[in-house]
């Protein structure tokens, strides 16, 4: 994620952290030279003094930070966690300069390891049955819907990539079978699914930067 914000938005500039947690990439962006905000629902073991934190709801339409606009504002694995990423997207879009870029990262349900899954359980990869009451994923983003909700709240997507890389198939305590069949399912899942990006098949997240609209 840090590539991506600096390939486009260098320091010093205002960053705006969503969703910072006890604040390990806020730092990383202090000690490169950005200026820092970060906001959270949830403000206990904040751990970086140095940067302000403001309590932020990202499911309400208001967000109450001290200053208007920043030149980045940067949400890792939480638009997945909210009632309603389009509403999302268009307040972040208010709190951007003309010029700033949002970036953010979702998890990639078109994955081969998730479209295994579909065809065996009918679930997508990290949105199973009770994952909600437990990782509290609710909004199931695949590229195409992401890159669609974006174009309809007037941003240009600048920027589309996929990250991290799945493990192995013949993990300990898995059998061994395994390995033999399911590269062989994968590769007819890659054939079926040619008009899906190839670089998503072995990815368990997609990030984006996205440019606000004129």
């Amino acid at each position: 994620m840090y590539e991506l914000l600096s390939a486009y938005v260098p320091p010093p500039a205002q960053v705006l952290d969503l969703a910072a947690g006890s604040g390990a990439f806020a730092r990383r962006l202090l000690d490169a030279g950005y200026q820092v905000h970060a906001a959270d629902i949830d403000l206990e073991g904040w751990s970086v003094q140095d940067v302000p934190i403001s309590h932020v709801d990202c499911n309400c339409d208001v967000w109450d930070l001290p200053m208007k606009n920043f030149s980045a504002i940067v949400a890792i694995e939480l638009i997945e966690h909210l009632e309603n990423p389009t509403q999302f997207l268009r307040v972040a879009q208010q709190h951007l300069d003309q010029g700033g870029v949002l970036i953010f990262t979702t998890p990639n349900v078109v994955s081969l390891q998730s479209r295994r899954r579909i065809i065996t359980t009918g679930e997508f990869a990290f949105f199973g049955r009770h994952l909600l009451f437990t990782t509290g994923h609710r909004s199931l983003l695949p590229f195409w819907l992401a890159e669609d909700l974006l174009t309809s709240q007037g941003y240009s997507v600048l920027e589309r990539r996929f990250l991290g890389h799945q493990g192995m198939i013949l993990r300990p305590g898995r059998r061994a079978w395994l390995a033999l069949i399911v590269p062989l399912i994968d590769l007819l899942l890659m054939v079926i699914g040619r008009r899906i990006p190839r670089e998503a098949g072995l990815m368990t997240a997609v990030a984006y930067v996205a440019g606000k609209g004129g």
